[in-house]
């Protein structure tokens, strides 16, 4: 059992410990590989530039070598050639002796051509270059090289002109030698300077390719489509910068660098793939699979050896620990004592000191557990007197629920009963005109009488609608009101008494509310009806509310005497009133139609100071909205 629990977690630490040094190692590396990857890409980067510098030098070598060709011919012509001028003899002889030159030509200051030497290439414009010739060579006194032009499928040709003089050392410019040259000789130049490991090309100012590596005589011909993307992604990605990694549309990466040549405006770009240098990283670095095999023995080893070292320290002490814990499971009495366990100065050590403080706790724990039970007896007992106290108060809860239950069937008595008693007050009503109809010249006893009748048939039927009005349900009819008018209205045409000040607190942000608007109308005005009836003539009865984000609240509030709490508990009930005359189901009614429309009712009252009722109720739409409240 000790060797398998020991073998556990023995490999469990080796399974950590090697995933640990993994990772360290796999981060180092990386990191490793990233740096010596960026320094060999530093250094591939570095042979591309110099490899565009050298071809840049042999492009711009050639043109030079042509420049300085007809430099030297001017100059010989000026002072030497046995005439004032060049003559078209001149220009016959220099094509003789040059194949590359096919078209010369000869302009004044004036920029007339006086003579020509040779077909000129149909690509070229002149008109549209005159004016930058004349203004490089009259002006400025320098030599022109122009944009490189397509002669046929195979070749291209190279635009110059050169400034002579009638004497060496004149000032004034008399004339401009304009030669258009054939480039297959630098294109062969090129083709035995491209590198053989890069790939290499000669972009003009344009932007069009006149020679690539790998190009027949070294010129372009047909260039192949994925040269061109590739052209296009370097000039886009690449800028301003001489070198940098590119990514092409097919998805590969290339480093690129650039050289240009400032007489011409051209450009030499070098690339290679971008994995180049990874790969010369790998090949350096893994040479031979026996180093990978030794760093990978190694840490093993390393991993066993630090583990062996780490687990067996603790699984020697927990393994007595477990033995001490199966002891204080199974035997009832026992205890552990710090002779029975070899405790190490180290955290398991305080973990051993803990399970013998365990054991002392549990000898203790058993005191207090007997005593405990002995506590518990008398608790029981004090339980079942409390559960009796308990039944008796559910019996009480019991009978008032009875007592609810007989008021809600007095109200169903009611409903009937009303509705049987409004026939008869009807006939006493109708019969009561007819008397007084009868009698021609009542006396002023009779007269009272008269009124007392109609008085009490008046008292009773609003008593019968009242009750009426409590026992029927009804559907809801629900319309959308402004709540301000529907206040304003109910307002206006509830009585109230000559002494008592009415203020209106109504909040000028008008909002529309959804609801019975005759059933929320009673209920405003039972409510404002018992604040005027509680103030008995005199005070002050504020109507007003206040607008929430989603709900209204619709206050009354009067300066009578308040609400005790023992008539608060009860003022909802059916049928409950305090005044000499009422039926008791003003608040009733009024409770009933908030519950209906699920909006929520509170009461501040203050014994001597008044009375507030709260209503809340949900807001349909605000002024603004087009659709807060609305339903699909």
């Amino acid at each position: 059992m000790k060797i398998k629990r020991f073998r556990g977690l023995f490999f469990k630490a080796v399974f950590v410990l090697s995933l640990i040094s993994a990772v360290l190692a796999f981060v180092i590396g990386f990191h490793v590989m990233r740096v010596d990857s960026l320094i060999l890409q530093n250094e591939v980067l570095q042979r591309e530039e110099a490899a565009a510098r050298r071809l840049a030098s042999s492009a711009l070598s050639h043109l030079s070598r042509t420049a300085q060709l007809f430099s030297v011919f001017t100059d010989l012509h000026t002072d030497f050639g046995g005439h004032d001028f060049l003559n078209l003899a001149d220009l016959d002889y220099l094509r003789s002796r040059n194949p590359s030159i096919f078209y010369l030509a000869v302009w004044n200051a004036s920029g007339k051509k006086l003579f020509s030497s040779g077909t000129p290439a149909a690509s070229v414009s002149y008109s549209k270059l005159f004016p930058v010739i004349m203004d490089t060579c009259i002006k400025q006194g320098r030599d022109y090289v122009g944009r490189v032009y397509r002669l046929d499928e195979n070749g291209f040709l190279v635009l110059m002109a050169f400034p002579f003089r009638q004497h060496l050392d004149d000032d004034d410019v008399q004339g401009v030698l304009v030669a258009e040259l054939d480039l297959r000789e630098m294109g062969r130049t090129l083709s035995q300077a491209y590198p053989l490991d890069m790939d290499a090309m000669l972009v003009g100012a344009d932007g069009e390719i006149i020679s690539y590596n790998g190009a027949p005589d070294g010129l372009a011909g047909e260039i192949p489509a994925e040269l061109t993307q590739k052209l296009l992604a370097i000039r886009e990605q690449l800028g301003d910068e001489n070198s940098g990694e590119v990514d092409l549309p097919n998805g590969k990466k290339i480093l690129v660098a650039k050289a240009a040549l400032p007489l011409a405006g051209w450009s030499i770009y070098v690339d290679q793939p971008a994995n180049v240098a990874s790969q010369l990283f790998l090949k350096n670095t893994f040479h031979s699979s026996w180093d990978v095999m030794v760093i990978v023995l190694g840490m093993l080893l390393f991993v066993v050896g630090v583990s062996y070292l780490v687990i067996i320290p603790i699984t020697r002490p927990l393994e007595r620990l477990r033995t001490a814990a199966g002891r204080l499971r199974d035997e009832e009495d026992a205890v552990i004592k710090t002779s029975d366990l070899d405790i190490p100065n180290n955290e398991i050590g305080e973990l051993a000191q803990v399970v013998v403080q365990m054991s002392e706790g549990l000898q203790a724990r058993r005191a207090e557990i007997l005593s405990a039970q002995e506590q518990l007896s008398r608790v029981n007992q004090d339980l079942e007197k409390r559960v009796e106290e308990r039944t008796r108060e559910l019996k009480a809860a019991t009978s008032e629920l009875v007592k609810t239950e007989r008021l809600a069937a007095i109200g169903q008595m009611a409903s009937i009963i009303s509705h049987e008693i409004r026939n008869p007050l009807a006939v006493i009503s109708n019969a009561t005109r007819l008397l007084k109809l009868l009698v021609t010249s009542p006396s002023p006893k009779a007269v009272k009488q008269f009124g007392i009748i109609e008085a009490e048939i008046k008292q009773a039927n609003s008593i019968i609608s009242e009750v009426l009005g409590y026992a029927r349900t009804r559907e809801l009819m629900l319309t959308t009101i402004d709540l301000n008018s529907y206040l304003r209205e109910i307002l206006l045409s509830q009585p109230v008494a000559p002494g008592l000040t009415v203020r209106d607190e109504i909040d000028p942000e008008s909002v529309r509310i959804k609801v019975d608007a005759e059933e929320i109308k009673q209920a405003l005005r039972n409510v404002i009806s018992n604040a005027v009836e509680a103030m008995q003539g005199s005070g002050t009865l504020t109507v007003g509310t206040r607008v929430g984000r989603r709900v209204v609240c619709i206050f009354v509030s009067d300066t009578g005497p308040g609400i005790p709490d023992e008539v608060r508990h009860k003022m909802f009930a059916p049928f409950f009133t305090t005044k000499a005359r009422g039926t008791g189901l003003g608040l009733a009614v009024v409770g009933k139609a908030i519950s209906r429309h699920k909006g929520k009712l509170f009461i501040k009252s203050e014994l001597g100071k008044g009375s507030c009722f709260q209503i809340y109720l949900k807001i349909y739409r605000k002024p603004g909205d087009t659709n807060y409240g609305e339903t699909n």
